[in-house]
């Protein structure tokens, strides 16, 4: 599937010398610095106005800072894109053998990734499987790339088959700042969605858009673009068709680019470390946006007379997945759910407690080794993936509920 006339469109930038030099000195002087600190200040604290959370999480929030902050775009682009292939998926023990897994989609609008057209030896043409999932990937808009996840999310179309749902899954490769700009990523998520519809023949009642981090901003982006399109599309005594999906899955959105909640910019330093970070990002992605554009898409928690009502822009229901620690992200989250609560849009939130930002991608991260080392008719054992496995339960229940 992959056309040889159309490029990479986040191929590995170039890592410098100083690159190379600022990353090295980075791991071997500012983080062994930040965990000594770190445990310092929890150790023997001077500040008793704040309470630390669990060491692991602790540690681990600092470390994540010091080399998001510190370590230069072009490492975290190379080492998030160094296999665009998916070669770990094609030849793992448990999925190797499906001839059709993980096949690159390139068109001059678009770019992703079939992940999977089914998990049976000849390829399911999407519009014969009874499920479609289009994803974003998350990476704060800067990194990522679908076969980093490419693993839980074949994990979650066996689950899916185990229950009699055969599934189709493709996401999406959109173009990384600070190379593209807003609002070029929500165009390519329209123009992926249109071909799904179009010339792949997907009904959308068959359709469930699921994206992570700054993929749900991708996915909320695509919602609110389809529904612009209908309003600009329509006239008077005209029965627009209401192409929206059937559901949407939100895996701990970014919902405010600006990270700009009060309640945020209350928190304790050590609450709110990612900030820094986000901030840049916003200032990549945002830079070229209209001021129209930023009020309608830059921060979805806010209600905005101008962009309509939620009922109207979400699919019939969305499920929206968060951590309790994740406070950056979940007070724009819960402010976003009220406001489409109050329009009249079936949203539902579960906080997971003690867990933080998109706590389900980490665990899985750290599990692909295990799940693609084990024969495909070999059961899954219990643990395994958990938090993409209720992910895949609360898509089974949306089903039942279309």
């Amino acid at each position: 599937m992959e056309s040889a006339l159309e490029p990479e469109p986040n191929p590995s930038p170039p890592v410098t010398i100083f690159d190379i030099i600022r990353t090295g000195f980075t791991l071997c002087v500012r983080l062994p610095w930040v965990v000594s600190t770190t445990l310092f200040r929890r150790w023997w604290p001077w500040n008793n106005s704040y309470k630390p959370p669990p060491f692991r999480e602790h540690v681990f929030r600092h470390v994540m800072t010091c080399l998001g902050n510190h370590v230069p775009l072009s490492v975290w682009q190379w080492y998030t894109a160094s296999d665009t292939s998916g070669s770990d998926l094609k030849t793992s023990v448990r999925y190797g053998r499906i001839p059709h897994i993980f096949e690159a989609v390139r068109t001059p609008d678009f770019s992703g990734y079939w992940i999977c057209r089914g998990l049976s030896q000849e390829p399911l043409h999407p519009r014969d499987a009874d499920l479609v999932l289009l994803h974003a990937h998350g990476g704060g808009y800067v990194a990522g790339h679908p076969s980093v996840g490419a693993p839980e999310h074949v994990f979650v179309a066996e689950i899916l088959q185990k229950h009699n749902l055969t599934t189709a899954i493709f996401s999406l490769d959109y173009t990384l700042a600070p190379k593209a700009t807003f609002p070029q990523q929500r165009d390519e998520a329209l123009a992926a969605y249109d071909w799904l519809r179009g010339d792949m023949g997907i009904d959308a009642s068959k359709i469930i858009v699921i994206g992570d981090s700054a993929g749900g901003h991708v996915i909320m982006s695509l919602l609110v673009g389809l529904y612009e399109r209908r309003i600009q599309q329509a006239q008077p005594d005209s029965d627009i068709e209401d192409s929206r999906p059937a559901a949407a899955v939100l895996v701990s959105p970014w919902m405010n680019l600006h990270t700009s909640h009060p309640r945020a910019l209350d928190l304790h330093w050590e609450e709110r470390l990612f900030k820094r970070s986000l901030d840049t990002y916003c200032k990549w992605i945002l830079r070229d946006t209209t001021a129209e554009l930023d009020l309608l898409y830059g921060n979805f928690a806010l209600g905005r007379d101008m962009r309509g009502s939620w009922a109207d822009i979400l699919p019939s229901r969305t499920w929206i997945t968060a951590g309790a620690e994740e406070f950056v992200f979940l007070y724009d989250i819960e402010d976003f759910v009220l406001q489409a609560k109050k329009d009249g849009a079936d949203v539902a939130l579960d906080t997971a407690d003690g867990r933080n930002h998109t706590w389900q991608c980490a665990e899985a991260f750290g599990q692909q080794s295990r799940l693609l080392a084990l024969p495909l008719d070999k059961a899954l054992p219990e643990g395994l993936m958990e938090g993409y496995r209720v992910i895949a339960m609360k898509i089974l229940e949306l089903v039942a509920l279309a």
